[in-house]
């Protein structure tokens, strides 16, 4: 490898070898390479389509396609899912699935292998040869069989490069585990070795980004990992409230600033003893506002205003020091319902015409005023943000809220979204994702792609909480090759 590599060689590379794969460690600029050859495809008269996993990854996407001067008609950046929804949508019968207005993502692998039939025919070939000269699939590592068949059947039509790194798969989960890299990836995308470094923490953190790649062998094999002596800061957990400390100073430091825990209950604790100095980063299909806006849908008026209360309480510091648990009870039972302090009164009358009438109206007023009032802070920020919006949605459109909140998901899932500067979240959501410092909230029960991916989050520093000094051995999640190809 090259002191210092030239990403005009790399780009070279990727174009004469297609179909071909790239596999790079963390920080090594893989988003970089995607940005740097779409504009050089670009420059050559091409149109390019990038697909992803994430809307996190199609905003870092397209901030670095700006950098790179590409134009908007010379690429077209997509998750896979809301790609092959539109595709399917536009043309049912070759893709031999009937699917809603709004899409269902519980049904994501039907529309994969709906659009893998659809890709497959000579009509679709045909448009795909016209639209697009190049095909870049990031974070190829969490492609699972179904999305791999629909990435082998468009890189029948157009030159295809699939780029990610086995470390960082973490979709180890369900049903539908990732393809294997070895056994199902490289034979149909040859690899091409291009050199590298870690790019991310140079100039001034150098040292860091070489540390991290050295770890790759040890979490690989196994093996646990010391933070004595190493560019990591590690910091003793004396208490469930060692982090507030660290977090609270971390304030003082300019940049981006992430949290990470391992699940979203550790994410809302967390940020709620913060008080709202940081918001919690949600998924985007988060089950928790999924089932408030559903009871505003379909429960009794005291439901819903229990719920709301509830819902308030668990997003923001301050809302139980002007509604009691026991108050919030009585909202739920149908009993009095009232407050003597003048600066409540309109909060809480607000509240009881909920009970009265449960209308996404009245409940948006309601939810306003709960989030106005003194001394309360909004920690889960998105969640909120996407409550209130479907409300308001559903008030003027006459539709369900759940209906309002599929819309702005899905508009989200097209258009990206914007990151928050301070974030308490978890290596899942910000993989792709870069930070100027990270803190990790004690990282002993992550797997290895976990530890790995939450420790190269951060460019300028990394802290990690934990009894220990020592990591200890975190196991890697290695895929065979699918059931379906043995």
């Amino acid at each position: 490898m090259s002191d210092d590599p030239r990403i005009e060689d790399a780009v070279a590379d990727v174009l004469s070898s297609q179909p071909c794969s790239v596999t790079l460690p963390a920080g090594a600029g893989k988003t970089e390479l995607i940005a740097a050859t779409v504009a050089e495809a670009g420059q050559r008269g091409g149109t390019s389509l990038v697909l992803t996993h994430t809307h996190a990854g199609v905003d870092a996407l397209r901030r670095r396609m700006k950098k790179f001067g590409v134009m908007r008609d010379q690429v077209v950046v997509r998750t896979i899912d809301s790609w092959s929804y539109d595709l399917i949508t536009h043309f049912p019968d070759l893709a031999g699935i009937a699917v809603p207005t709004a899409p269902d993502w519980s049904r994501s692998t039907e529309y994969h292998l709906a659009a893998a039939r659809a890709a497959g025919t000579k009509a679709i070939a045909r448009m795909l040869r016209v639209s697009y000269t190049n095909l870049f699939v990031d974070e190829y590592q969490d492609c699972t069989v179904q999305q791999h068949d629909l990435v082998l059947a468009l890189s029948a039509s157009v030159p295809t490069t699939v780029l990610g790194d086995p470390l960082q798969s973490l979709l180890t989960f369900g049903k539908t585990p990732p393809v294997a890299w070895e056994a199902d990836v490289l034979p149909n995308f040859p690899e091409v070795v291009v050199d590298h470094r870690p790019r991310r923490w140079e100039p001034d953190h150098a040292e860091l980004g070489q540390w991290l790649v050295g770890i790759r062998t040890e979490l690989t094999g196994g093996l646990p990992i010391s933070l004595d002596g190493t560019p990591v800061r590690w910091v003793r957990k004396s208490d469930d409230r060692t982090f507030v400390s660290e977090c609270m100073k971390a304030l003082g430091q300019d940049g981006t600033i992430a949290v990470l825990g391992r699940f979203r209950h550790d994410c809302v604790s967390a940020a709620s003893k913060l008080r709202g100095r940081y918001t919690v980063m949600e998924a985007l299909g988060e089950k928790v506002t999924a089932a408030f806006v559903t009871k505003v849908d379909t429960e009794s008026g005291a439901a819903v205003a229990h719920a709301m209360v509830e819902f308030a309480a668990k997003c923001s510091v301050g809302i139980p020091t002007h509604i009691s648990s026991a108050k919030r009870k009585r909202l739920l039972d149908g009993l009095s319902f009232v407050t003597r302090d003048e600066d409540l009164k309109l909060t809480y009358e607000a509240v009881v015409r909920v009970r009265e009438q449960p209308t996404p109206a009245t409940v948006r007023t309601a939810f306003e005023l709960l989030g106005n009032l003194q001394g309360v802070s909004i920690h889960c920020r998105e969640a909120w943000n996407e409550v209130s919006r479907s409300l308001s949605a559903a008030a003027v459109d006459g539709c369900t809220v759940t209906e309002a909140l599929q819309l702005a998901r899905n508009h989200t899932r097209a258009a990206g979204r914007r990151a928050a500067a301070r974030v308490v979240s978890r290596p899942l959501l910000v993989k792709g994702l870069e930070y100027d410092h990270v803190i990790i909230l004690d990282p002993t029960s992550y797997g290895a792609q976990e530890l790995y991916v939450a420790l190269t989050r951060g460019s300028k520093s990394v802290t990690v909480i934990s009894d220990s000094s020592t990591l200890p051995v975190a196991r890697m999640e290695v895929h065979k090759k699918s059931a379906a190809r043995r």
